[in-house]
């Protein structure tokens, strides 16, 4: 699915349906509350992990962010890109988070170009 950007950017991301266990695990994997209360920094290093997943193609000049997700030396294509930017890539993962942590309205099925299989490797990312 499209979504717009500020800019008159876009991006192309899977749809929620899509998603797979491998999906929800690595959002959770090595994201260690401290004291049982998620801090801003790990929330911010789990959407970047979802985003990094469903985002398929964008029309932004850098690396998809599943290329380039950054090193401790090297910031990656998320953190290159402007605020507003990332705010927006933010506001449309609400129904993935919802999926993910069992809050859906309903079942959602996969979308009809998936028919519930994957060919590609344990990530999500699906070739435009």
């Amino acid at each position: 699915m499209r979504v717009d950007l500020p800019g008159g950017q876009w991006a192309e991301l899977i749809a929620p349906s899509d998603l797979r266990a491998g999906d929800m695990k690595a959002m959770r994997r090595d994201q260690t509350l401290t004291g049982g209360t998620a801090t801003m920094g790990w929330w911010d290093a789990a959407r970047d992990v979802l985003l990094r997943r469903v985002i398929t193609a964008w029309s932004l000049d850098l690396p998809l962010p599943k290329d380039l997700p950054g090193t401790e030396e090297e910031a990656g294509s998320l953190d290159r890109v402007t605020i507003p930017v990332y705010q927006a890539l933010l506001d449309t993962l609400d129904p993935y988070i919802a999926l993910i942590n069992g809050e859906a309205e309903e079942d959602p099925k996969p979308s009809s170009g998936s028919a519930g299989t994957s060919t590609d490797s344990p990530s999500t990312s699906v070739s435009s």
